[in-house]
C-alpha cells in the first residue's frame, strides 16, 4: 500500500446525485492500487499524468510527431492513416499535448491546492443546504493521498459541508482511520467475498478491505456498501448472498446498499488511453436482471437498496 503527497485531480463533477446523499460536488483523484478490468474511470488508475487521444479531432498534421522527443508517435500515413502512439516509449513530457492545435490530445489530471478545491466546492453550497448534499472524494483511490485528503475533508467539515469518501477500503487501518474523523459517510466497494477470486481479478486480497469494514462498524462509522455487479465475476447468487450476510453483520453502521450494474460506457476512454478493454462485447445489465439481487439484500433485512447509487 503506497501513499502519495499530492493527487492529480481529473474531474470536479458538480450536481452529482450518485455519490452520496443529496446534490454533491465529487472530486476525482488520480491513482489506485487495484486493477479492476471493468474500471469505469481508467484515467484514474495511474497516479501520474497521462493524455487522451481523441481520434475524431485529429487532423493528422504531424505536429505531435515533431514535438515528441522520445520518438513515441508515428507519422500520419500517405493514405490518411492516423498517427499511432507507443505509450511504452512515452516519457509523459506532454510536449505533444502542448502543440496539438486541434484538441485531439488532452491532458488527464491537474494539480490543485486544497484552497482552490474548496473554492469550487463552496460555490455549490446553496445546493447542499437544500438537498442534504455535500462534497465527495472519489477516484481512483482517495486513501492513497491521506494528508491532502485529510486537509480537504477537515476544511469542508469546518465549513459545515457534509463529507463522503468513495473507497475500496484497501489501506492500512491507521491511514484510513486518520481520515474517518472528518468523514460523515463512507461508500465502501465490496467487489467479491472470495479472497482468491478477488486477488486474481483485481490484484489484491480482500482481507484488509473486509477487516477495515469491521473496524469501521465497530467505531460506528456510517457506510453504504457498494457492489459493482460484473458479469461472470461476482454476479452469482452465492456471492451476493455472502455480501448481504456480511453487510448485515456490520450492524447499524450500514445504512444502505448500492448495486452498481456493469455498463460499457467507459469503453471509449480505454481507446483514448490506448489501452485494451478486457470486457469488450460484454452486454450491460438491464433493469429486469437486477430484481433478484435486490431481493437477496432485502431478505437479509437490509433496506434502502439503490441501483446506481
Amino acid at each position: 500500500m503506497v501513499s502519495h503527497k499530492i493527487p492529480l485531480v481529473t474531474n470536479i463533477q458538480r450536481f452529482s446525485i450518485n455519490d452520496g446523499p443529496g446534490i454533491r460536488t465529487t472530486i476525482f483523484f488520480k491513482g489506485c492500487e487495484l486493477r479492476c478490468p471493468w474500471c469505469h474511470n481508467p484515467e484514474n488508475i495511474h497516479y501520474y499524468e497521462e493524455f487522451f487521444y481523441i481520434k475524431e479531432k485529429c487532423v493528422r498534421c504531424g505536429q505531435c510527431v515533431q514535438a515528441c522527443p522520445a520518438g513515441a508517435i508515428t507519422q500520419p500515413g500517405p493514405e490518411g492513416e492516423y498517427p499511432v502512439r507507443d505509450r511504452k516509449k512515452c516519457d509523459r513530457c506532454m510536449e505533444c499535448v502542448e502543440v496539438c492545435s486541434s484538441g485531439a490530445l488532452a491532458r488527464v489530471g491537474h494539480f490543485f491546492t486544497t484552497d482552490e478545491l474548496m473554492k469550487e466546492v463552496k460555490s455549490d453550497q446553496v445546493f447542499y443546504k437544500s438537498s442534504g448534499g455535500g462534497m465527495t472524494l472519489s477516484g481512483g483511490e482517495v486513501i492513497m493521498f491521506p494528508e491532502f485528503a485529510g486537509e480537504l475533508l477537515k476544511s469542508a467539515r469546518d465549513s459545515f459541508i457534509n463529507t463522503c469518501i468513495d473507497t475500496s477500503g484497501f489501506a492500512e487501518w491507521e491511514v484510513l482511520e486518520s481520515l474517518l474523523r472528518y468523514v460523515d459517510l463512507v461508500l465502501l466497494d465490496i467487489k467479491h467475498m472470495d479472497t482468491g477470486l478477488h486477488r486474481k481479478k483485481v490484484g489484491v486480497s480482500n482481507n484488509i478491505i473486509l477487516d477495515n469494514a469491521r473496524k469501521m462498524a465497530k467505531k460506528g462509522v456510517k457506510m453504504r456498501i457498494r457492489v459493482p455487479l460484473i458479469p461472470g465475476f461476482n454476479d452469482t447468487d452465492d456471492n451476493i448472498e455472502k455480501v448481504a450476510r456480511f453487510s448485515k453483520e456490520l450492524g447499524s453502521s450500514v445504512i444502505g446498499v448500492d448495486i452498481l450494474p456493469y455498463h460499457n460506457w467507459a469503453e471509449k476512454k480505454y481507446e483514448q488511453l490506448d489501452c485494451e478493454y478486457l470486457l469488450q462485447g460484454i452486454p450491460s445489465f438491464t433493469s429486469d436482471d437486477l430484481t433478484g439481487y435486490i431481493n437477496i439484500f432485502k431478505k437479509h433485512g437490509l433496506r434502502d437498496i439503490t441501483i446506481g447509487g
